[in-house]
């Protein structure tokens, strides 16, 4: 339904707003419609805004996809309910007095983009990169859960560390940017794939008619769960294959030494049987090959406990990835 055509009464009832809530917002109909009808107008311009800064983000080598959206006229105007009502939980000072002509430097999603990469330590490039794009509007936010064990001391102190009750986990930028007249904010998420699909999947279920129910809330929180082990599993995975590279690329060193000493070692043998059977050489060349090929058996003999050791640790990193794998599966 076009905003034009929207009435109060439709409005609340499709947004499933209560007459209580309706009655506590600080924000009358006609400001409210009128922003709506502004928004509507503008969106064009704010799409075009949006893919800038998915092509940009879209640069940035550990950034996987790009996800975004301009926030429907609607779901603004039922925000800015959420949000002017006094003593909730959704109520923010700086909405008071929001009206159509300061709505776009009051509300900072108008614009959403999500940058979605693969392993959980791959957030820390992404912020550097963001960083040197575009200047921070608002201090950083990096929401985690509750329980998580570890926060990325690597990230500067600017950003703010805060735990979402529900479990959501992501860093958040709010960006400046003038591509026309004035300043559009564009809100920026990082995440990981893992936790881009919860996200999805709780939004999708727990609004707007379960957000407050007991049972769906306690299971898409060990779904959450699930999501965070995922993230655990694939950096784990990551660093498993590194060191598995790391151990094959020395046990190759080693067969490559090897057999180098084994070719000098025969060689040598050969050499001494022609000496020996022509009776050419002298005892003390004798002598000197003899001792050199000691020396080659004996580091052979070397290389060889050294590639059981090598084994050895490959097949202790193995039995680490299984025991890491049941852990998380507990």
């Amino acid at each position: 339904m076009s905003i034009a055509d929207l009435t109060e009464a439709s409005f609340l009832s499709e947004n499933r707003i209560s007459q209580h809530e309706w009655q506590a917002s600080s924000v009358d109909w006609t400001t409210l419609h009128q922003i709506g009808l502004n928004h509507e107008a503008n969106i064009e311009q704010l799409k075009e805004t949006a893919e800038m800064y998915a092509r940009i983000i879209q640069r940035c080598q550990y950034v996987h996809s790009v996800r975004w959206r301009v926030k429907d006229p609607q779901h603004l105007m039922e925000k800015i309910v959420r949000k002017t009502q006094p003593n909730t939980p959704t109520f923010k000072q700086k909405y008071v007095g929001i009206n159509q002509t300061n709505y776009d430097s009051i509300v900072t999603d108008l614009i959403g983009v999500r940058a979605l990469h693969l392993f959980k330590e791959d957030c820390l490039p992404v912020h550097d990169y963001l960083c040197q794009e575009w200047k921070n509007a608002e201090p950083p936010i990096y929401y985690v859960r509750n329980g998580d064990d570890k926060v990325f001391t690597e990230l500067p102190s600017d950003v703010e560390v805060k735990i979402h009750p529900a479990g959501y986990r992501s860093l958040h930028y709010v960006f400046g940017s003038q591509p026309l007249n004035h300043i559009v904010f564009t809100e920026v998420q990082v995440r990981t794939i893992f936790e881009e699909g919860w996200t999805e999947i709780d939004h999708k279920i727990r609004y707007p008619n379960f957000s407050h129910n007991e049972q769906v809330c306690e299971f898409l929180l060990m779904f959450n769960r699930l999501a965070g082990s995922a993230d655990e599993m694939g950096s784990f995975v990551k660093q498993l294959v590194s060191e598995l590279e790391q151990h094959q690329k020395s046990i190759d060193e080693i067969t490559q030494k090897s057999d180098e000493n084994a070719q000098e070692v025969a060689e040598l043998f050969k050499l001494l049987e022609q000496n020996e059977s022509k009776q050419q050489g002298s005892q003390e060349l004798i002598d000197k090959l003899r001792a050199q090929v000691e020396q080659l058996q004996a580091e052979k003999n070397t290389l060889q406990k050294a590639t059981k050791h090598h084994v050895a640790n490959r097949l202790h990193l193995m039995g680490k990835a299984q025991c890491k794998a049941a852990e998380l599966m507990k």
